[in-house]
């Protein structure tokens, strides 16, 4: 059993209350290719199947570094940029 989320890690699995740096760690140690595997190896996806979508944002970011993602936020203004989960989400391993 993997340990509870910190306060720097986002849910992303409801309803086992898997973290996003859990799953990634998985699918980077693992080398995890599908969702059913990462199911498999820490739970995350096994339930109401939500989460599926971000599990395979993280499989093929591992898999396919070489499409980074765009920055969520594009301010033309020069103020301050505010992160979202989004962009905690979308970081790079």
């Amino acid at each position: 059993m993997d340990s509870p989320p910190n306060a720097d890690e986002e849910i992303i699995c409801q309803c086992f209350q898997v973290s996003d740096k859990t799953i990634k760690a998985h699918i980077k140690n693992e080398n995890l290719k599908d969702i059913e595997q990462v199911t498999a190896a820490c739970g995350a996806g096994g339930g109401c199947q939500s989460c599926h979508m971000l599990i395979q944002l993280f499989i093929d970011q591992q898999h396919h570094p070489e499409k980074p993602p765009e920055p969520a936020n594009d301010d033309k203004a020069g103020g301050v940029k505010k992160r979202g989960i989004f962009s905690k989400l979308f970081q790079r391993y």
